[in-house]
């Protein structure tokens, strides 16, 4: 009981910390739009901006932001370039999920939420689970997301509970030598 709570608690706090994150990147979204709409860059210039300075944030080292608009295009993906551009719509995880179809229906709904899905580690080409939040950004009609993978957690856990076990099993011991020798 006490591991499923600690476990509950760690994912919240993960899933809390992704959406801070995720709301940083958007401030820094708003803050290359506010340098269009001062009319110190053109739109074009203000959407480069936010992009490489988007592309480049990392957290966690290896966690990373994606943006795609409202018409289920990729804008940007900093660890698979190669869906830049393309249409994602019909992206499915393999339980039939429509992803970028959740995406976009919870900004649309809700502005901003949680999404959970399959989708492979970077370096890897197997889908595991995911929870991503995403938040638009209406003024360009754009999502912004980033999410955990739940396996991480789930083996973070198993190590936690590794190390309770050898403890327990150590303290158990030495109990029982010192009840014995009294």
């Amino acid at each position: 009981w006490l591991l499923h709570s600690e476990a509950q608690r760690e994912m919240q706090a993960r899933m809390d910390e992704t959406r801070r994150h995720v709301e940083i990147a958007a401030g820094v979204v708003a803050w290359a739009h506010g340098m269009e709409a001062d009319g110190r860059l053109s739109r074009e210039q203000a959407q480069r901006a936010a992009l490489d300075a988007v592309g480049k944030l990392r957290y966690d080292e290896v966690e990373y932001f994606w943006i795609n608009d409202l018409q289920m295009r990729m804008v940007l993906h900093p660890t698979n370039p190669q869906l830049n551009g393309k249409d994602v719509g019909s992206m499915r995880d393999p339980n039939g999920y429509a992803l970028f179809h959740g995406f976009v229906d919870t900004v649309r709904e809700h502005g901003k939420g949680f999404v959970a899905y399959q989708w492979p580690k970077p370096g890897s080409e197997k889908p595991v689970d995911k929870i991503s939040f995403v938040q638009g950004f209406a003024p360009w009609g754009w999502v912004i997301g980033s999410g955990v993978y739940v396996g991480d957690l789930q083996a973070a856990m198993h190590d936690r509970l590794l190390i309770i076990g050898i403890v327990t099993v150590v303290s158990m011991c030495v109990a029982g030598y010192l009840f014995g020798s009294f």
